[in-house]
């Protein structure tokens, strides 16, 4: 089934609905149908002014809303901003301005989320028009009602917005990749009453992230870096056991297969392990499990940059331990991690190489990810502090794909439980 979306996939067209595990929004006549539409705009704020710093993600869902309006559906849009107690968890008002200038449409933001004037608004509604939703985190039960608990989605989909709301909509759209490893009310509630479909930057997210880790262009090469180790060696291990070639670490990824090689990385580095990572004994004994099965497709550095009085000194890993923290990989391993690059025919990159923050020590992430944005190959890139640096850096155009998410990435990456797809890969069995 080609898509008409005008979305870049990775082989040119999304996949028909026998192979699928879930609805999309060509497996329906949307036209004259309301729609509950979720999104993730949370974006980047000016808390003394409210003004939006970065419309990122607004920019990469209006594609969706656009979409879904000129097919002439009534869209209702659930979004959220933040979390309660943080100076960020702002009205929506000027994100529906923000969207609405996008797509060069009037959207009707509401501030409210189930009450009275949601409900007429929602009554007079005509085909294409479109209505936002105030953040749905000023809802008590969207923040009480967030585990997964006994396999099913029984207290979210019992939750006042979802009873109150269900009723008036025929279909639910979850375009809220960036949030679906929650399992919040507004996210998972609506598939037990309507069928869940998935939006376009949520099918795109899946097409580009599955496909890149389980049946890419070979060779199949993934870049772990960042802080986030414990997460990267359970991202490791999946991606091993679906055929990737390569692991580069860098990091504190990087120094926990350092450790696990039985190499002592000096007392800071070492100590900033043991205080920054949890259960860092366990993360470390799986990661020399990982070594022992796949020593040949674990690449870890064969020389660091240590921090030496804010000045870059290149150390040997043999010359190890330092009395100075290790804060970016060398310029021996950053030859090999570029030579591995080159030749990929897919990249997956979550993670810089080391305090990329600090121009002292910005080379190996630079250079690295400078290395990926001209590789011809299929190129996916993590959300978070990846896609920031990679923005940063100027490089984002040239790269083909750049999640939305951060921690949803890690955790599709990680092969973990993700609530909101499975709420929609139970809604088309039910449904179905």
């Amino acid at each position: 089934m080609v898509q008409s979306s005008g979305y870049t996939t990775v082989d040119g067209e999304f996949d028909p609905i026998e192979e699928r595990s879930f609805f999309t929004i060509d497996d329906f006549k949307v036209n004259g149908k309301t729609i509950l539409l979720r999104i993730d705009i949370n974006s980047s704020i000016n808390p003394s002014n409210g003004e939006i710093l970065d419309d990122t993600r607004i920019r990469r869902h209006s594609t969706t809303v656009k979409e879904l309006s000129q097919k002439e559906a009534k869209v209702i849009i659930l979004a959220h901003q933040s979390r309660p107690g943080k100076l960020d968890c702002v009205s929506l008002s000027e994100h529906s301005k923000r969207m609405g200038n996008l797509i060069g449409k009037n959207i009707k933001f509401i501030p409210d989320i189930y009450g009275k004037a949601v409900i007429e608004s929602i009554e007079n509604m005509t085909n294409g028009d479109i209505l936002m939703l105030e953040n749905v985190r000023f809802d008590g039960e969207e923040i009480e009602f967030n585990r997964f608990e006994n396999n099913n989605f029984e207290s979210q989909a019992n939750a006042k917005m979802i009873t109150t709301l269900a009723p008036h909509a025929d279909l639910f759209v979850n375009d809220a990749f960036a949030a679906a490893h929650r399992c919040q009310p507004s996210l998972v509630g609506f598939s037990e009453k309507m069928p869940a479909i998935a939006g376009r930057v949520m099918q795109r997210e899946l097409d580009f992230l599955g496909k890149a880790i389980s049946s890419g262009p070979n060779p199949r090469v993934a870049l772990l870096g960042g802080s986030k180790a414990a997460d990267s060696v359970s991202i490791s291990e999946y991606f091993l056991k679906k055929g990737v070639d390569y692991v580069l670490t860098g990091g504190v990824v990087a120094n926990i297969f350092l450790m696990a090689a039985g190499i002592d990385i000096g007392e800071p580095s070492t100590t900033f392990v043991k205080n920054n990572i949890k259960n860092h004994t366990k993360v470390i004994n799986k990661a020399k499990e990982l070594i022992k099965e796949y020593e040949e497709k674990i690449i870890y550095p064969t020389d660091v940059a240590i921090n030496e009085g804010g000045k870059r000194v290149g150390i040997s890993v043999n010359n190890l331990p330092s009395k100075y923290p290790i804060h970016d990989i060398g310029l021996d391993t950053l030859v090999n991690y570029i030579n591995l690059i080159r030749n990929a025919g897919t990249i997956i990159a979550n993670g810089p190489m080391g305090v990329f923050e600090n121009q002292e020590f910005a080379i190996g992430t630079k250079e690295i990810f400078e290395s990926i944005s001209k590789n011809e190959g299929m190129t996916v890139v993590g959300g978070g502090e990846t896609a920031m640096a990679f923005n940063q850096m100027g490089l984002s155009k040239n790269i083909e794909h750049i999640s939305t998410g951060g921690g949803a990435c890690i955790a599709f990456m990680a092969d973990e439980t993700m609530p909101a797809l499975e709420a929609m890969r139970r809604s088309k069995t039910k449904f179905g």
